[in-house]
């Protein structure tokens, strides 16, 4: 099984990655944690240039694009095996919101096509995404980085255009995330119940 957690800057979903490893391990599951960008070997050294170095709209497009291929070619992929379940902080659905409907490079209905092309159709079996105002989730954010320093303005921008991005895809489940992790962690595992009640 493939789960994605998705949402603005500061939501909480690495946190909420890490919780649900760590809990799906502990019930007897065997789990793969990664993360885009940054995934693998590759992915670090484009994770640098995406968020530390200034780079046009564009090219920050396709070096999201090219992280993405080489992170479901060499983990993704090799991973989805029976009783293994692969967690992603993030998926191609943080390209439809930033560079799609936040940036405005191009319309996200031909972006999906993009999308898809450099994970070779694969999607996620489910995508959990945080629902939360950026001007409250971008305070938590102590040392931001290229992406977290655009201003409040571009942040919720991003967070509309998940909440858009939801009428194009039929596996995202949405929680709202002005609640405690725990809180939010709990309803993660309902969700988890709900659609994989082996769990």
């Amino acid at each position: 099984m493939y789960i994605a957690f998705e949402g603005v800057e500061g939501c909480g979903k690495s946190t909420l990655c890490r919780l649900t490893a760590e809990w799906l391990r502990s019930i007897g599951n065997k789990v793969v944690l990664t993360k885009e960008p940054g995934g693998t070997q590759v992915g670090k050294k484009l994770r640098s240039i995406l968020l530390e170095d200034e780079i046009t709209p564009l090219t920050e497009l396709f070096l999201y694009l090219a992280d993405r291929a080489q992170h479901v070619e060499k983990i993704v992929k090799p991973n989805l095996e029976p009783g293994t379940i692969v967690i992603s902080d993030r998926c191609f659905m943080s390209t439809l919101a930033y560079q799609g409907f936040a940036r405005g490079i191009m319309e996200p209905e031909e972006l999906l096509k993009l999308c898809l092309l450099s994970t070779k159709g694969l999607i996620p079996d489910l995508i959990i995404l945080i629902d939360i105002d950026p001007k409250v989730s971008l305070k938590r954010i102590e040392k931001p980085d290229r992406i977290e320093r655009e201003p409040v303005e571009f942040h919720e921008k991003v967070r509309k255009g998940f909440l858009q991005a939801t009428k194009m895809l039929d596996n995202v489940k949405v929680i709202q995330g002005n609640k405690s992790i725990q809180e939010l962690f709990e309803e993660v595992k309902s969700i988890l119940a709900e659609v994989a009640p082996n769990f």
